[in-house]
């Protein structure tokens, strides 16, 4: 590992020996670098500000995964008891186009019917807008395109526009730690009216048992975890497998190797913050293949601050009963 170590640092030396190879490593930094140091300066202000602005960062990945999974929880035929832990114990204000429901059992016997008329379904989401109300609570604004097949037979496509209010470190009987987010507020609006769809329309996000709603909150759950310094998630979140990952010509085989790549390139940041958005995902003989555009604020060492974007492209694969990164490359942009 020491003699990777070595060769990853003196490649970096020599991505930075001009203009253009300084940019390119920067890139590759925000593209792959984990966050694992924190932001050194002499004032303290600045030290405060910027670790606050990687864990709002942060937060809003995590937030944004989790709501990204919490409609796949619908599309696979969830049921209440998968769905209570992330409800508050009593209260909530469920707003739905013919009623509004004010307690989590309400919630469970509306919840429990609708399941069992939808026999199938898929939500469509291009992009989620996160709020943050106070240090504690969280405003979503989800617009999305709903297509169900019904228990009489007629499939239907509804456009909605969903908010959500999200509570962090709330404790309830089933989650004491407060570890779990949790759905304490909900309205959905119908947009236009409900037209006729297609099973094809349905199943043309699937593959296995996964969907474009899991490859979307996969992406914001690796970069929630590459500002967090988490390598061991990041592994987690890796195939087994022969990786082919080309990061600007950094050539990495297997998973060893990229956790080792990490390690020997925190160094080379002293902060960063991640924002990848556009993610857009397309089915691939292998699995999902997903692009985004992945935005990089942070400051390099001997290099100051960069504000830089690039368009990586993955693919994710079903390994061991969940998504797995497998191929990684960027492009600058």
């Amino acid at each position: 590992m020491a003699s990777e170590k070595k060769h990853t640092c003196q490649t970096f030396v020599l991505l930075i020996s001009n203009d253009y190879e300084m940019y390119k490593s920067v890139v590759l930094i925000g593209g792959l670098f984990l966050s694992l140091n924190l932001y050194v300066q002499n004032s303290t202000k600045t030290i405060n500000k910027m670790n606050t602005e990687q864990v709002r960062k942060k937060t809003e990945n995590e937030i944004k995964s989790f709501v990204y999974a919490w409609y796949s929880r619908f599309d696979k035929g969830t049921n209440m008891k998968e769905l209570k832990p992330f409800l508050p114990d009593n209260t909530v204000e469920f707003v739905y186009p013919t009623t509004t429901l004010n307690s989590v059992d309400e919630l469970v016997k509306y919840a429990e019917e609708t399941f069992s008329y939808i026999k199938e379904s898929t939500h469509m989401i291009n992009e989620i807008s996160v709020y943050k109300i106070d240090e504690n609570n969280y405003e979503i604004i989800c617009p999305h395109t709903y297509h169900a097949l019904q228990a009489n037979g007629n499939i239907v496509q509804m456009n909605f526009i969903g908010r959500m209010r999200l509570a962090t470190n709330l404790k309830t009987k089933l989650d004491p730690s407060g570890d779990l987010k949790k759905v304490v507020a909900y309205k959905v609006a119908l947009q236009g009216t409900p037209k006729m769809s297609t099973k094809e329309n349905i199943r043309s996000t699937k593959k296995g048992d996964f969907s474009f709603t899991d490859a979307k909150a996969f992406v914001h759950n690796w970069f929630a975890n590459i500002d967090a310094g988490d390598a061991d998630e990041l592994m987690r979140l890796t195939s087994d497998h022969a990786l082919n990952v080309n990061i600007l010509g950094n050539m990495i085989k297997d998973k060893a190797g990229l956790k080792s790549f990490l390690i020997a390139q925190k160094e080379s940041q002293n902060y960063s913050i991640h924002s990848p958005s556009n993610i857009s995902v397309s089915k691939s003989d292998k699995g999902f293949k997903v692009t985004f555009v992945l935005n990089f604020e942070g400051e390099i060492k001997e290099m100051g601050k960069m504000t830089l974007s690039n368009i990586t492209n993955w693919t994710l694969i079903e390994e061991d009963g969940q998504l797995k990164l497998s191929e990684y490359t960027l492009e600058i942009l």
